[in-house]
């Protein structure tokens, strides 16, 4: 997909909104230019009846329609500032959601190989970047092909032919002007975004490392670099403005200038008795207001290559259709189904922090469906870390973990998520009721549903008892909640999904022996439907049929 095609795609979801944005605003111009062409029409009417050179002059008729042009340009920049904000700012909130979702979706290796600055500038001014293509340079386009077909238009009929001509014969070349600037302009804009995030990833590092930078007393020198980076930024930005101004005062001399001849053509053509004077004028006029919708254009298409690069920015983040050229994915399988038979194992496994001391290491094991897998051993040693790399949250410092014959790596992360439910050891709760802690990710489920669940967790009657049931707020981080209520809890978030592979890490922590035993027991069956990793430090409690796997 390129950058184009991105952009496309990106806007289409809202192109009801911007099409009448676009509208409005050609209506803006159209407006303007009918409210000059039409002025100087009345005075030059009212000059020539003044002096007795022309008989039966209609006062009314072209003064209700200057009054009609004046409103209607004020209510239609009203109305296209109105929706055209409306639309940008309902694209920008897609964007984001969606840049969101898909660094959510990367593997946590692209995730770290991202600095903290550049993230920051792909999911803030990259995006907001974006603004620019409808309000700058799509809508200007559109807008001004309709002006100037209308006023050609408008000449075609109340002159012969070298009217229109002049006037599309300045609009092309003026279009190819911008064509010109966008293809000369691209690579600096694109230069001019890349070095704004290095400038600011830059400025992240230097407060970051401020305490290191002056133990070291590399200060000045870092110092000195941000300052080059900020002189190169406002340098390139410096040169974006003059293109700009330079070709919006070379546009709006060339449509002076074809105003000058569409004048002198009105001379001839009136001096044959073919237009009459206030037409010649209005002519004139009607081809100088063009000034407003052309003169922006080549600037405008000149700095397009911002946007692009922002497209492309975020495009590498996974956002939009799927794309095999992600340079952050590492050729990551593509396919977002999850697997139908989830076989799950590790072979020659070490997980940890370092390769050079893992906190486990030569794991090999296969789950079996029915049969969960109870995982022990002294506080430290590696348990919560060897979940994390099961559930894919951290990479393997050696072998593999495979998911329905591949390596877990290979399925992207909608897949994985949507195969392996990981319970990790803190309950991590929302500042919200129990219904939502509960549905987050499932607003279908039903109340039926939850109660059943919380039943299963003996929390039902509680929150009966309690008076606002599902309504109850668990405060944040669910402080109103005890420590084994929280964890009942995010049992009862767990039973309510599917998922063929499950990861449990000290599920029954806070709860005594009698409560645990109960719970488990009904838990059971819905465990053995599946393949199951536990972590426990009193493997004891567990069923004496499940495997064990002490880790020393």
């Amino acid at each position: 997909m390129s950058d184009l095609a991105f952009l496309r795609g990106l806007f289409r979801r809202r192109r009801t909104w911007t099409a009448a944005t676009y509208l409005l605003l050609a209506l803006t111009w159209g407006a303007a230019i009918a409210l000059l062409a039409l002025s100087g029409w009345f005075i030059t009417a009212a000059a020539l009846a003044g002096a007795g050179l022309l008989l039966g002059l209609d006062l009314f008729t072209p003064s209700a329609g200057i009054r009609a042009a004046a409103l209607l340009r004020t209510l239609a920049r009203y109305g296209e500032r109105l929706l055209g904000h409306e639309a940008v700012l309902r694209v920008l909130a897609d964007l984001r959601s969606a840049s969101f979702a898909a660094l959510a979706r990367l593997p946590l290796p692209a995730q770290r190989r991202m600095r903290s600055g550049d993230l920051q500038q792909r999911l803030i001014a990259d995006i907001d970047t974006l603004d620019g293509v409808p309000l700058r340079i799509t809508g200007p386009l559109v807008a001004a092909a309709l002006a100037v077909l209308g006023a050609a238009g408008i000449a075609g009929w109340l002159a012969p032919w070298p009217a229109p001509v002049l006037i599309l014969s300045t609009a092309g070349l003026t279009l190819a002007t911008a064509a010109l600037a966008a293809r000369l302009g691209q690579r600096r804009s694109r230069a001019l975004v890349e070095r704004r995030s290095g400038e600011r990833v830059a400025l992240l590092d230097y407060f970051g490392g401020l305490a290191d930078l002056l133990a070291y007393r590399r200060i000045g020198a870092y110092q000195a670099d941000l300052e080059r980076q900020q002189r190169e930024q406002a340098g390139a930005v410096l040169l974006q403005e003059r293109v700009a101004l330079s070709t919006d005062q070379a546009v709006q001399a060339l449509v002076a200038l074809t105003a000058l001849a569409m004048l002198a053509l009105a001379l001839r053509w009136q001096a044959a008795g073919v237009v009459s004077a206030p037409v010649g004028v209005l002519l004139a006029l009607m081809t100088l207001g063009l000034n407003e919708a052309l003169s922006s254009l080549p600037g405008a298409l000149w700095r397009s290559g911002e946007s692009l690069q922002a497209a492309s920015r975020l495009r590498a983040l996974g956002v939009g259709p799927a794309d095999a050229d992600h340079p952050l994915l590492d050729g990551a399988a593509t396919t977002e189904r999850a697997p139908e038979e989830a076989g799950f194992g590790v072979h020659a496994l070490a997980v940890g922090f370092s390769e050079q001391r893992p906190l486990l290491d030569g794991l090999e094991f296969e789950l079996e469906p029915g049969r969960p897998l109870v995982i022990h051993g002294a506080s430290g040693i590696g348990k919560t870390t060897l979940l994390e790399t099961l559930a894919g949250e951290r990479p393997p410092l050696g072998g593999r973990v495979m998911l329905a014959g591949q390596p877990l790596q290979h399925w992207p992360e909608i897949t994985r998520y949507g195969a392996i439910r990981y319970l990790p050891q803190q309950s991590t709760l929302l500042d919200d009721t129990v219904a939502a802690n509960l549905r987050l990710g499932l607003p279908e489920l039903t109340d039926e549903a939850l109660w059943t669940a919380l039943a299963t967790v003996e929390l039902a009657d509680p929150l009966r008892q309690e008076g606002s049931g599902l309504g109850y707020r668990t405060g944040e981080r669910g402080q109103r909640l005890s420590g084994g209520q929280a964890r009942r809890l995010s049992l009862a978030w767990l039973l309510l999904r599917d998922a063929p592979v499950v990861l449990l890490d000290e599920p029954f922590a806070g709860l005594d022996t009698a409560m645990e035993r109960r719970i488990l027991e009904r838990i059971r069956p819905w465990l053995e439907q599946r393949r199951v990793v536990l972590v426990t430090h009193m493997p004891e409690r567990m069923p004496e049929d499940w495997p064990r796997l002490g880790i020393r």
